[in-house]
């Protein structure tokens, strides 16, 4: 059985669409056992439980529930007076819920793969669990391939606690749940530095390089690979490999020309999320930027307006051209020849 956990802090019902879309992309590309673990709060509601069941049910896997806000209620209530005003701003607490793991995921269990919920996992799971750790805390995939980046721009690194060359990305890590229960007390002690020193604003991504950063496994880059980066880079080919969306912004794009959008609505739309009022939103923002192109346009004409314009165009868009920029019969429309086959 392989073992997926995810932490979800779901207010308005903002992120269960995030960690759904996940599983299934787990369960769409493994024919393995898999149980997945939501370690949740009071904000999950009964009807997004139920989906995540129905997603499941529907791969012939399984789900488990844990109210981390009932097993855990003071660390809880301590972790929320901790949790930094400038993590809270930027993160979800709930990515911090995994830190109670080894405490309520029973004790037969000893390894877990953890998943923030803008993960699509493009690859077999199985591929993951069966990395040996060596009694290893972790696994994990470097913050930046580069150490001189994260070096400089990271706080914990700029005062040496941690090595540029040597942090993680904590959103996809394969935990050591035996090894976590052992150093338990370590991890608390380390855990209120971090939370007396708030500048260290990645707060359990930071707190987790304090304590692991020179024992943990380092992971080949396939395994977090970051869809910002390959953006950047010009690359737009999907592979096999596990692509973390950091952040909803670029998770539900609609630029279907976009590889990486089409990969993540491909699991989206096969969720229970995908529904009517999902299509609605959708057919709101096709709306709202067609209302946004014409005002600009208008202002772009009133903008305009007492100078002769030029255009340049193929003829096949000449009477387009002609309706969109509202041509004058003075105005000048060129259009080349077209050329003999």
């Amino acid at each position: 059985m392989i073992h997926v956990c995810y932490g979800l802090y779901d207010k308005d019902g903002k992120y269960s669409k995030f960690v759904g879309t996940s599983m299934t992309s787990i369960f769409e590309n493994t024919s393995a056992d898999v149980t997945v673990h939501i370690l949740h709060d009071n904000t999950l509601t009964v009807d997004n439980r139920d989906k995540f069941v129905y997603v499941a049910g529907r791969y012939n896997q399984q789900v488990k529930f844990y109210n981390v806000e009932e097993s855990c209620k003071q660390e809880i209530t301590n972790l929320k007076h901790m949790f930094p005003k400038e993590s809270l701003e930027r993160f979800s607490i709930g990515t911090a819920f995994r830190l109670f793991a080894p405490k309520i995921i029973a004790n037969n269990i000893d390894k877990i793969i953890y998943l923030d919920c803008d993960v699509i996992v493009n690859l077999d799971i199985k591929e993951m669990w069966q990395i040996e750790l060596d009694n290893k805390p972790l696994a994990a995939v470097l913050e930046w391939e580069d150490s001189r980046i994260s070096q400089q721009g990271l706080q914990i690194c700029r005062d040496g606690l941690v090595k540029g060359e040597d942090y993680f990305n904590a959103g996809v890590i394969i935990i050591n749940l035996s090894r976590w229960r052992t150093d338990n007390s370590q991890m608390q002690k380390k855990l209120t530095f971090i939370t007396n020193n708030p500048k260290y604003h990645l707060f359990d991504q930071d707190f987790l390089n304090y304590c692991f950063s020179t024992q943990y496994l380092k992971l080949p880059s396939k395994f977090n690979c970051w869809v910002r980066r390959e953006r950047s880079s010009g690359v737009n080919t999907i592979q096999r490999k596990v692509y973390h969306f950091i952040g909803q912004g670029d998770s539900l794009g609609l630029n279907m020309q976009d590889n990486f959008h089409r990969l993540y609505f491909e699991y989206f739309t096969k969720t229970p999320w995908f529904n009517i009022d999902m299509l609605d939103n959708i057919a709101n923002s096709f709306i709202q930027t067609a209302n946004k192109n014409k005002t600009d346009l208008l202002q772009l004409t009133k903008a305009l307006s007492g100078k002769v314009r030029a255009f340049f165009t193929e003829p096949q868009n000449s009477e387009a051209i002609k309706q969109i920029f509202a041509v004058n019969p003075n105005e000048e429309l060129i259009t080349p020849p077209l050329h003999a086959c």
